[in-house]
């Protein structure tokens, strides 16, 4: 066999057998700190945006770190995970603190709203509440498509093509 041709075939083998070789991307720990202050959630700080998004990937655990320093209690309720943990009164210098470790799989692409269960600290119903609320977006809000196994098989018949072009002899007229 010509050594063209040669090089043609196992680059061909190569782009035919990566979709098999990949490996998926490792999950990831996503620590967050969220805090309660002034009947709101915040990210980090208590002058970091009110209702904040997180975002995490499939696969990835989110662990939360969740402080009141409000005087008063609350509650971090999360009803797509099944989460809902009451927060005693704290303070800036001496806040409650609770711990909640989130799972994120492919069954939970969206977002997902988590809020304050007291009376008055969210007001409305379901994923349209409002006040002392937050979201984590689990995937890409609109993710990108995945090549799938038709572009293998493009792949493979322009290889052929190529090869055939340089390996079958020209007929002389």
């Amino acid at each position: 066999m010509n050594p063209r041709a040669l090089v043609l075939v196992f680059v061909l083998v190569g782009l035919l057998a990566s979709p098999l070789i990949a490996r998926p991307a490792a999950a990831a720990d996503v620590s967050v700190t969220l805090i309660a202050f002034n009947v709101a959630w915040h990210v980090a700080a208590h002058d970091a945006p009110a209702k904040p998004t997180i975002t995490v990937n499939p696969g990835d655990v989110l662990r939360l770190r969740i402080e009141n320093h409000d005087n008063f209690s609350h509650t971090f309720t999360f009803d797509h995970f099944s989460v809902d943990v009451p927060l005693a009164q704290g303070t800036p210098t001496n806040p409650t603190v609770v711990l909640v470790n989130i799972t994120a799989s492919t069954a939970d692409n969206g977002k997902w709203q988590f809020h304050c269960a007291i009376p008055g600290h969210a007001t409305g119903t379901g994923e349209n509440r409002d006040g002392m609320v937050g979201w984590v977006q689990v995937g890409a809000v609109n993710p990108p498509p995945t090549p799938g196994f038709e572009t293998v098989l493009v792949i493979a018949a322009l290889g052929a093509v190529a090869i055939a072009v340089r390996v079958v002899p020209r007929r002389k007229k």
